[in-house]
């Protein structure tokens, strides 16, 4: 009798533990390819397709690894390879102003917003080591192609991208603009990059089928 009493309750916890991760889920992953990770507090949790992301969540990409998820409001993140994104913050919902800041640790990304950026006043930016990218609504590639800079690529949308850190601020005004970070400098200034350049970013993010 006690035995069965006993697995009731291993049940019942771990039946209000799975809601409670649903509740608090910010996001699901929609696509792994080889080693994807989550590092949650003290855990390391393996990534596989629908699993769940909260906020400060922090997604690791391993060797020749891929991973996409898309959080509540649409947005889309495709990680490349050994690449680090913190999902520093995240609040979307109709009674709250809209809010999501994420931190590039290393590797690359790209991102497409979802409703979030279409909301009144939203705040949606990624830092990275060397400055931070303010977005209102586009298409935006970036991170390392080289060790030692970070590059952003304007792939799509309406808006402009603002790049800036304590050295100085440009913006990405059309589609097919990009900038480069080094250490102690600004942003350069955007100019548009050759075909060759783009298809070298979007290849670090590519997902084969």
């Amino acid at each position: 009798m006690f035995k069965r009493f006993f697995i009731l309750l291993i049940a019942i916890c771990a039946m209000f533990s799975l809601q409670a991760e649903t509740d608090s889920a910010i996001g699901q992953v929609i696509t792994v390819k080889k080693k994807v990770e989550a590092q949650r507090q003290e855990s390391v949790i393996p990534l596989k397709r629908k699993s769940t992301l909260q906020q400060k969540d922090i997604v690791n990409t391993g060797e020749e690894a891929r991973s996409q998820f898309r959080l509540k409001d649409g947005t889309l993140f495709t990680l490349g390879e050994n690449s680090s994104l913190v999902i520093d913050t995240y609040l979307y919902s109709e009674e709250a102003q809209p809010s999501a800041s994420f931190e590039l640790v290393k590797g690359v990304f790209r991102a497409i917003t979802g409703k979030i950026t279409k909301m009144k006043d939203p705040s949606f930016n990624v830092k990275t080591p060397l400055g931070s990218i303010g977005i209102r609504g586009t298409d935006f590639w970036g991170g390392y192609l080289k060790p030692d800079q970070i590059d952003i690529l304007f792939i799509d949308g309406e808006h402009p991208i603002s790049i800036e850190n304590e050295y100085g601020k440009v913006e990405l005004l059309q589609p097919g603009q990009g900038t480069t970070i080094m250490p102690g400098k600004a942003p350069s200034k955007p100019k548009v990059w050759p075909k060759s350049k783009v298809d070298w970013a979007v290849s670090t993010i590519t997902i084969d089928e």
